[in-house]
């Protein structure tokens, strides 16, 4: 059994700057605390409160007079946690992922001349609600094909369109040619993060070319499950797994060529223990994809 791994996988720039800036900030010797996750990788999360940083689900729960550091984790935040964090004297650590900051200032830029932001993403993610707080609260999210419909542009309506960081290119251009049927002035934005890019287009390649796929990296992960959707539709067998405990041995019987990605939230040390039970499989042995 051949076991190849992706070209692009693992811990993006952004994800592995929060992740580095957390842990510093833990031995800053005062209380930190992190709103949310910071990503969405149980294991990271679970690794940050052994460094001692405290997780929150509203300001409103850091004592007052903390004295403390708050993280604003990868996914952004509304702007109004700012200024609520200002008005409780804490110490702003903002971890936002560049990318994510870029679609915040044109959700902004799109509502202020006057047009509808229309986001393409996943409706309960933080990164896509916090987007829309940037815009004012002016943005529509839209998921899928059916919900353009039922918006009801109008012809001369103006609308800007901008995609959640995570999302796959080929479905915002489907999403984007729906727009342009129902809405004659329509602004196209490129918020889809590089990283991302690159990491779905290897993925894809990598999973024409083995019998089995498996991707790494948490449930609750968009970028995961977006790569686990890309690679499924390619026609090769694909599992997503969380950790090593979940891929189960008999997904490998008869397997020659196996093939690993993993998802932008998802620490090297994960994606290395899968490797090290496939590479103790029978005549397991692995390379990377590019070699």
């Amino acid at each position: 059994m051949e076991i190849l791994i992706a070209q692009h996988s693992g811990f993006c720039e952004g994800v592995e700057r929060a992740f580095r800036i957390a842990l510093e900030s833990a031995r800053a010797g005062r209380a930190v605390f992190m709103l949310g996750n910071l990503v969405h990788n149980k294991q990271v999360v679970a690794r940050l409160k052994s460094s001692g940083i405290k997780t929150v689900a509203a300001l409103n729960d850091i004592p007052k007079d903390s004295n403390g550091i708050l993280l604003i984790s990868a996914h952004g935040v509304p702007p109004e946690i700012y200024d609520q964090a200002k008005a409780l004297k804490l110490e702003v650590l903002d971890t936002t992922c560049p990318w994510v900051k870029k679609a915040q200032r044109i959700a902004k830029e799109v509502a202020a001349e006057g047009r509808l932001p229309l986001i393409v993403g996943d409706k309960g993610h933080p990164e896509v609600q916090g987007i829309v707080g940037w815009s004012g609260g002016r943005a529509v999210i839209v998921e899928k094909i059916e919900d353009i419909k039922k918006l009801s542009l109008k012809p001369d309506q103006k609308v800007g369109v901008l995609a959640q960081t995570t999302q796959a290119e080929e479905h915002f251009g489907h999403m984007v040619t729906e727009i342009k049927k129902h809405a004659q002035d329509v602004a196209e934005y490129d918020t889809i993060c590089g990283a991302t890019s690159k990491r779905q287009s290897a993925a894809i390649d990598l999973a024409k070319k083995v019998d089995l796929m498996l991707v790494v990296g948490d449930k609750l992960s968009a970028n995961t499950k977006r790569l686990a959707e890309l690679c499924a539709n390619t026609g090769t067998d694909t599992h997503q797994i969380q950790t090593v405990e979940e891929l189960i041995p008999g997904w490998l019987a008869g397997k020659e060529k196996v093939g690993v990605t993993a998802g932008a939230s998802t620490p090297e040390w994960v994606i290395n223990e899968v490797l090290t039970v496939l590479r103790s499989a029978p005549s397991g042995r692995g390379k990377n994809s590019k070699d």
